[in-house]
């Protein structure tokens, strides 16, 4: 189990990757970003500078929101490929919903156990 910090931390990860798909399947549409690399979990809990892992994720949700609002009806459905699988901006956006829900609710579950 990752500490709240690490969770928010995270989250701010994965925005920033999903910033990056959608960015590159509306510039570059089709391009193969090949395997992701193997996730590592250390033993010890990585230091987070907890403000600046809040301030990534306030920076990231806005531009992604700024992003996807922009968006044309074609540009929805540009793809890039990563993982060997095609996704569009309509996963890139449940992902990303899905993504910061989830561990948003995985920290409330270590809150609530501390």
């Amino acid at each position: 189990m990752w500490s709240i910090a690490e969770y928010a931390d995270h989250v701010r990860e994965v925005l920033f990757g999903m910033r990056f798909l959608l960015d590159t399947a509306i510039s570059q549409p089709g391009t193969d970003l090949g395997e992701s690399p193997p996730q590592q979990f250390a033993s010890q809990p990585r230091q987070i500078d907890v403000e600046a892992a809040l301030d990534g994720i306030d920076h990231e949700a806005r531009s992604l929101s700024q992003q996807l609002s922009g968006l044309s009806s074609h540009d929805w459905f540009l793809t890039v490929r990563f993982d060997e699988t095609s996704v569009d901006a309509h996963w890139i956006a449940r992902h990303i919903v899905h993504d910061a829900t989830h561990h948003l609710l995985d920290v409330d579950r270590v809150r609530s156990a501390l």
